[in-house]
Formats: structure tokens, C-alpha cells, sequence
């Protein structure tokens, strides 16, 4: 009997890797064929220098790349008052671009203009090729750089929400790259994984739970060339732009940041990642939503800085900790800002073999499900998902301390 379970328990892990796979090649194809379905008429469009138009899966043109080319535009004539202000900038947006072009506002910090000073010489149909394609090569040679393997680094760069990210133009794949690198990193090179890490400053939300993980483990090496990293990017920003730029954004461009996060955005919510988001579709008064994001912050928190205290964790298993922690800490996050995500599932993949089983396959693809429950059902389910990967990485290792340390007390006290 023995052997008869022992069989049938081979027969249903092989049948369960299977299924995994079979769902998750089917899905991602579909997700694919969309994609393609996509970037192809734009891309032709592009190549063709056809006038601009609406583009999928964006009612606008490049998606929010729309919002980043005449970001650069004004960062390059230092018209910060028009960038940081919402009303003037939407009409800016409206007089280069279409006049259908709806409200979204600028409130990146400072540092984030400096590249798009730079892709802001092209027009924008080319910038959108040129700038998408630089943040996947940089993306690719950083994870190369850490000794990511080529299967984990086509997992994550063609995952959903990479994939996603590419149709948007927006830069979460450059910046999730640069998190999963400076994580993996931050061992064998502090310095080097502190002074990458500092580029966060670009989108520094996604990077929330970072500190607690660093400061518990006492990488206070990495800390230093971190905050020197943010301290020369500041003065470049300084030094290009002027002081202007900071008192702008201080004062106009933080407003907005507030404003476009406690706003009801039943399109953003679709699209949504974090907790304050949920409550709010669910209903929730904007001070009920911010008292469980705390709750939500501090718990994430908690795991994050006791993964990085605990030395059975692996680099993995503690990189996707922080990750999945930052979802859960930061109350601004988009599905799109999911690739660093998306990447230390493949290495939690890679480090088992690539033996998965149904519910990976079911978090690996939730970026693109998420939307598609919501459409269907009006239910943003992100950080209960989030919630539950969390707890599925952190319990098996930190739960296995619990009985030999009893046993060691236990012998203690005898």
C-alpha cells in the first residue's frame, strides 16, 4: 500500500505540472494574439508616419507615453508650472498631440524628466519606438548582469504584465528590472545593487517595502550608496532643470498626486493594484480606505522585515516577499507595475525546476485576469491575491522555526 500511494501521488504531481502548463500556454497565446492584435496596426502606423489616432487598448494616442513625450517637451523649455498644473497641461497634451486627448496629470518627481528630456527630441510615434525598446534592452542587460538565466528573463520580459506595460509605453519594466536586479544583488555587490536600487527615485512606489527588508537585514552598505545614488540624481535633475522644478512639484505637483489618488476612477480601478483602491471600489470612505492600507502596510511590512531577518529564506523566496510586500504597501500601483512581480515568480519557478503546479499558473497570469474580473464582475481582487501569495511564501519557512525552537527552549529549561 505504501507503494501504491507513493505512485499515486507521482501520477497526480505529474498530472498537476501538466494542467499548469497546458493553462498557462493556452492563456498566455491568447494574451499574446491580443498583444499582436494591438502593437502591430501601431507600430505600421508609426513606420508610416500615419496621423495620430486612437490606439489599443488606450481611448488616446500611445497610451500613457502620450503623458511622457510632452512631459519632455516642457521639462526642455522649463515650463514646469504648465507640467506640474493639470488644467494647463492637459491642454498642452491636446494642442501637440489630438484635441480628444482626456485629462491625466504629471506628478512623477523631478528626477523621472531627465530621460524623457531626452526621448522628447523625436516626435513621438518614433520616441514610443525608441524609448520601448531601450527600457526592454536596459531591462535585459541588468538582469544579465545579475546572472538571471535566459528562461527566467523571457518569462519576465514577455509575462503579462510586461507585455502590458510595452502597449502602455510606460517604464515598470525598466524600473521592475532594476528592482529584481538590485535584490539579487544586494549580497555579492551592495554598493553596485545600492547605487541601481537608487533608480527607483523614477517610480519609487513600487519599491515601498524595500527599506524595511534592508534596514532589518542591516545592509547598511547598500542603504549609504542608495541614498548616494539618490543624492546625484537629485543633482542632476538640479543641475538640468534648475531649483524651480522641486518648488513646482512640491506645491502643484503633490496635489495631484493626492488628488488622482483619492479620486473615484472606475477605469483606474479596473486597471488598480492596491489596497486603497479595492476599498474604495467596494465602496469605502477615502478615510476607511486609508486606515486598512495602513493595516495593510504595516502586516506587509512585518513579513518583508522578518523574511530578511530569517537566514532559511532563500534570495528568491526573500525577493519575491518584498515584491509581492510592496503591492500590498503602496496605496498607488497599477497592474502594469507588476513586472518586477512577474519576474521572481520565473525564478521561484526556476529554483523548483519549473515544476509548478495550477495556482502558479493562476498568479503568474493574474495581471491580465485581474482586468477581466473586474469587466465581468466590478471586483478589483489584486490585494487579496497579493494577500494570499504573500502568505504562501512566507509560512512555510517562517512556520518550520516554531517546534525546534520549543524543543530548544524545552531543553533549556530542563
Amino acid at each position: 500500500m505504501p507503494e501504491v500511494r507513493t505512485r499515486l501521488r507521482e501520477y497526480g504531481s505529474a498530472v498537476s505540472v501538466m494542467s499548469a502548463y497546458a493553462v498557462l500556454a493556452t492563456v498566455w497565446v491568447m494574451i499574446f494574439l491580443v498583444f499582436l492584435g494591438h502593437m502591430l496596426p501601431r507600430v505600421r502606423d508609426i513606420l508610416r508616419d500615419a496621423p495620430l489616432a486612437d490606439t489599443p487598448p488606450c481611448d488616446g494616442v500611445q497610451c500613457d507615453f502620450s503623458i511622457f513625450w510632452p512631459a519632455g517637451l516642457l521639462a526642455r523649455q522649463g515650463w514646469f508650472d504648465k507640467l506640474y498644473d493639470p488644467v494647463a497641461f492637459a491642454a498642452f497634451r491636446q494642442h501637440v498631440l489630438v484635441s480628444t486627448e482626456g485629462r491625466m496629470d504629471w506628478f512623477y518627481p523631478p528626477p523621472s524628466l531627465l530621460p524623457l528630456t531626452a526621448v522628447s527630441y523625436l516626435p513621438i510615434g518614433p520616441a514610443f519606438l525608441v524609448w520601448t525598446l531601450s527600457l526592454i534592452v536596459l531591462a535585459g542587460f541588468m538582469l544579465r548582469s545579475a546572472k538571471v538565466s535566459w528562461p527566467v528573463l523571457l518569462v519576465g520580459l514577455l509575462s503579462p504584465a510586461s507585455l502590458w506595460n510595452i502597449e502602455m509605453g510606460q517604464w515598470e519594466i525598466f524600473c521592475g528590472s532594476v528592482l529584481v536586479t538590485g535584490l539579487l544583488l544586494q549580497s555579492r555587490r551592495p554598493g553596485v545593487a545600492g547605487i541601481l536600487l537608487s533608480f527607483m527615485l523614477f517610480k519609487p512606489q513600487a519599491a515601498f517595502a524595500l527599506p524595511a527588508g534592508l534596514l532589518a537585514a542591516g545592509r547598511w552598505w547598500l542603504v549609504f550608496c542608495g541614498v548616494l545614488g539618490v543624492a546625484v540624481l537629485c543633482s542632476v535633475t538640479t543641475t538640468f532643470f534648475g531649483l524651480d522644478v522641486w518648488r513646482v512639484w512640491w506645491e502643484s505637483g503633490l496635489n495631484s498626486a493626492h488628488y488622482t489618488l483619492v479620486q473615484p476612477h472606475p477605469q483606474w480601478f479596473m486597471e488598480g493594484a492596491s489596497v486603497f483602491w479595492a476599498m474604495r471600489n467596494a465602496g469605502a470612505s477615502v478615510q476607511a480606505a486609508y486606515a486598512v492600507q495602513v493595516l495593510a502596510t504595516l502586516t506587509a511590512l512585518a513579513v518583508v522585515a522578518h523574511a530578511w531577518r530569517d537566514q532559511r529564506f532563500s534570495t528568491e523566496r526573500r525577493l519575491a516577499l518584498t515584491v509581492v510586500g510592496g503591492v500590498l504597501v503602496t496605496p498607488y500601483l497599477f497592474i502594469v507595475d507588476l513586472v518586477a512581480y512577474e519576474i521572481a515568480l520565473a525564478l521561484l519557478a526556476e529554483r523548483r525546476g519549473w515544476r509548478i503546479d495550477p495556482l502558479d499558473a493562476f498568479f503568474w497570469l493574474w495581471p491580465m485576469l485581474s482586468p477581466a474580473i473586474y469587466i465581468w464582475k466590478g471586483w478589483l481582487l489584486t490585494p487579496v491575491v497579493m494577500a494570499a501569495l504573500l502568505l504562501r511564501l512566507w509560512a512555510p519557512v517562517a512556520l518550520q522555526a516554531r517546534p525546534r525552537q520549543m524543543h530548544k527552549e524545552a531543553r533549556l529549561r530542563c
